[in-house]
């Protein structure tokens, strides 16, 4: 890491490092399957005629999902 891009506080460290593993879990292949089953199984249930703006937004697992932020 450059030393531009690298965390200067313990807070920004601990935010880069719950991103990167949040992120890493949901471009997982794993993640990627598991957001296509769910968008399958909903999309079955729902009508044809739903509007984009009803679906819910794909989520990384649960066991992966970053912690709550600490308040500073």
């Amino acid at each position: 890491m450059s030393k531009r891009n690298r965390p200067t506080t313990a807070a920004q460290a601990a935010h880069r490092q719950r991103r990167h593993e949040y992120r890493s879990a949901y471009n997982s292949p794993e993640g990627k399957t598991a957001r296509a089953a769910a968008a399958k199984a909903t999309g079955a249930a729902k009508p044809a005629a739903a509007p984009k703006a009803a679906t819910p937004k794909p989520t990384a697992p649960k066991a992966a999902a970053p912690t709550s932020k600490p308040s500073a």
